[in-house]
C-alpha cells in the first residue's frame, strides 16, 4: 500500500472517530439538559403545589335542577373558580362532584356559587381523587363516583312508615347499584322537575299521616336533612322513569317487567367499574356473603331482596 493511500485511511478513521467523540459528547449534553429541565420542571411543580394546594374533591347534594340546561349553568360556575379543575353534574343524582386546588378556593366558595345561581347546594363530605376519605370515610368508588360511609345507612325506601336498617351487604348492593343506575339516567338526559318531587313528598307525608312536625322529624332521624330527603325521593322517581320511558317501553305483562328490569341491571353492573376499597367492608361482606369484589359480589346479590330491587320490580 502506498504512502498516501495509507494517510488517507487513517485521515478517515481519525475523521470517524472524531465525529463519534463528538455525537458522545452532545448525547451527554443532551441528556444533561433534559434531566436539569426535568428537574427544574419538578421544582415548578412541586413550587406550584406549594402554593395551589394538593387536588382534592367535594360532593354536593344539588336542589332546583330541572333540565339540562342547569348542568351546563353548574359546571360553568363552578368552572370559573380559580383552581377548579372539573365538575361533574349529575341532573339524576341531582348532586355534583368537584375537583379543585384546596389552597386556591375551597367547598364553602364552591357551595357559594351554586346557590348564587339559583340552586341550592350542601355539602355531602370531602375525599381524594384517588378514592381516599377526608372528611368521609370513603367505601367504594363507583365509575369515578365516591360512595361514603354514611350513605349506607340512609334508606332508600321512602314509603314504609317503620324504616328498616338494611344488612351491610344489602346496603351497599342497593346504593352502589343506585349510583349506577342514576349515571344511566344521566346519559338518556332523564328529568325530574323540582315540583313532581314537592308533590311526592306531600304525598308521601299524606300516606303516613301525623304532623308536619311528626313528618319532619321522623326525616331527620331516618335521613338526615331535607335535602337528602328530597334528593332521594327525586333520585327514585328518575329511575322509575328511565325503566318506564326507556327499558320498559311498551311491555305491559307485569312478568316480563321484572325479568327484563333485572336483565337490563344485570348487564349494567357487569359493565360498571366498581371499586370495594374499605377493607373492613370488604371482611364484613366475605363473612355475610362470601364475595368481597364487585364483580362477584353482585351476582351473589341480585336476586336478594334489597330497597333497590323492590324498586326495580315494583
Amino acid at each position: 500500500m502506498s504512502e498516501k493511500r495509507r494517510m488517507k485511511e487513517i485521515t478517515m478513521d481519525t475523521l470517524e472517530q472524531s465525529e463519534h467523540k463528538v455525537s458522545l459528547g452532545r448525547l451527554k449534553k443532551g441528556i444533561g439538559a433534559l434531566f436539569m429541565l426535568l428537574v427544574l420542571a419538578g421544582g415548578v411543580y412541586g413550587a406550584y403545589r406549594l402554593v395551589a394546594g394538593d387536588v382534592v374533591a367535594s360532593r354536593f347534594v344539588v336542589d332546583k335542577m330541572n333540565c339540562p340546561a342547569c348542568v351546563v349553568t353548574v359546571q360553568e360556575v363552578t368552572g370559573k373558580l380559580p383552581g377548579v379543575i372539573r365538575a361533574d353534574v349529575s341532573l339524576a343524582g341531582k348532586d355534583v362532584v368537584v375537583q379543585f386546588r384546596e389552597r386556591q378556593t375551597s367547598a364553602d366558595e364552591i357551595q357559594s356559587v351554586i346557590a348564587n345561581a339559583g340552586y341550592p347546594a350542601r355539602l355531602e363530605g370531602l375525599f381524594s381523587p384517588d378514592g381516599g376519605g377526608i372528611d368521609e370515610t370513603v367505601v367504594a368508588v363507583v365509575n369515578g363516583k365516591p360512595i361514603f360511609q354514611k350513605e349506607l345507612k340512609v334508606p332508600f325506601n321512602t314509603a314504609d312508615k317503620e324504616v328498616k336498617a338494611q344488612e351491610p351487604a344489602a346496603a351497599l348492593f342497593t346504593v352502589v347499584g343506585k349510583a349506577i343506575v342514576l349515571q344511566a339516567a344521566d346519559k338518556e338526559t332523564v328529568v325530574v322537575q323540582p315540583f313532581e318531587v314537592d308533590e311526592e313528598v306531600e304525598r308521601i307525608f299524606k300516606n303516613r299521616g301525623g304532623t308536619r312536625e311528626e313528618f319532619r322529624a321522623w326525616i331527620t332521624a331516618n335521613y338526615g336533612s331535607p335535602e337528602k330527603f328530597n334528593q332521594i325521593v327525586g333520585q327514585r322517581l328518575g329511575i322509575r322513569r328511565l325503566l318506564e320511558d326507556h327499558i320498559l317501553d311498551g311491555v305491559t305483562d307485569a312478568e316480563t317487567k321484572k325479568h327484563k328490569a333485572m336483565e337490563w341491571i344485570g348487564t349494567l353492573f357487569r359493565d360498571s367499574k366498581v371499586l370495594i376499597v374499605d377493607e373492613q367492608l370488604k371482611e364484613t361482606l366475605q363473612a355475610s356473603v362470601g364475595q368481597k369484589e364487585w364483580s362477584t359480589f353482585w351476582p351473589r346479590m341480585i336476586g336478594s331482596e334489597t330497597e333497590l330491587k323492590k324498586l326495580l320490580t315494583q
